[in-house]
């Protein structure tokens, strides 16, 4: 006969196995670089890729990243800038990090002037924005799941931006512009709130 006594050993017994099984989990470790790069690359068809190896980062200390206040002076223009330094919508890179992504590091342009260097002397034009350009790209995401011990990963579709481009002001950006100007001897001065 089966004794209670029996049953509540047992019991005892099957929870502590239970208990050890899940405290013996391993952790699910990352796929080793090399793999991921193999599966980036197939899947970016070397676009995001080609981006990465062509863009040079100067290092912050060097370049003042700023809207230009006005035309480069001729040994500015003999310095050989990088073409978003030239550009009427100049734009520099920030380095976006994200740890459950590959590539874990993306360059994306911000615009550096909120018009455009159209105005006279190469100044700044509020008749027009400074808008981002977005290119779509595919990184692999890490998903939750965890197989063989490995983080599994998904490819999914974003859009960086990856320079600036002059737009001229819509009729609504227009008009919300010019309610937030003072009109003071003719001279149309920006009001800050």
């Amino acid at each position: 006969a089966f004794s209670s006594r029996s049953f509540s050993c047992l019991l005892v017994w099957e929870t502590a196995r239970v208990r050890k099984k899940t405290t013996r989990t391993r952790p699910c470790l990352d796929l080793p670089e090399e793999i991921l790069e193999q599966m980036f690359g197939r899947l970016s068809v070397g676009v995001m890729s080609a981006f990465h190896h062509a863009l040079q980062l100067e290092p912050r200390d060097k370049l003042n990243l700023t809207c230009p206040t006005a035309t480069p002076s001729p040994a500015d223009t003999k310095t050989r800038l990088p073409v978003n330094l030239r550009s009427i919508s100049p734009w520099a890179y920030r380095i976006s990090y994200d740890p459950n992504r590959y590539p874990r590091y993306i360059p994306e342009a911000y615009c550096l002037c909120k018009g455009c260097l159209v105005g006279p002397y190469g100044g700044q034009s509020q008749q027009y924005r400074s808008a981002p350009v977005f290119a779509p790209s595919v990184i692999l995401r890490r998903t939750g799941s965890c197989a063989g011990g490995r983080h599994s990963y998904t490819e999914i579709y974003v859009s960086v931006a990856v320079g600036c481009t002059c737009v001229p002001l819509i009729e609504k950006e227009r008009d919300s512009q010019s309610s937030n100007k003072s009109v003071e001897g003719g001279k149309a001065e920006n009001i800050s709130h």
